[in-house]
């Protein structure tokens, strides 16, 4: 399993990438969850888990962990990582277990 942790740097939160997001994790095999205080959603579920993400509350100063298990979780990992990072509106800080 690997799992990265990020820091949300944008004012609007984190509601409007939940869609790229889930589509993103839909392109792998691995099961692919988000974790935000205690919560966890399984980013496989698409459509349901749109809004599951959304209601999280994911906010601006808010950190939250995307964790990938399954045989290709080192490019799910990437690409998520791709995707938020090119968005200008996150931090992330590598965790690998």
């Amino acid at each position: 399993m690997l799992e990265k942790n990020f820091y949300v740097t944008i004012e609007t939160g984190f509601a409007r990438y939940a869609a790229r997001l889930v589509s993103i994790a839909g392109n792998f095999s691995s099961s692919i969850n988000i974790l935000y205080k205690g919560q966890s959603v399984d980013l496989k579920n698409a459509p349901e888990c749109i809004m599951q993400v959304m209601n999280l509350g994911i906010n601006k100063h808010s950190s939250f962990t995307v964790n990938a298990d399954g045989t290709d979780e080192a490019q799910a990992i990437d690409e998520i990582t791709d995707h938020l990072m090119n968005l200008n509106t996150m931090h992330a800080i590598v965790n690998k277990r």
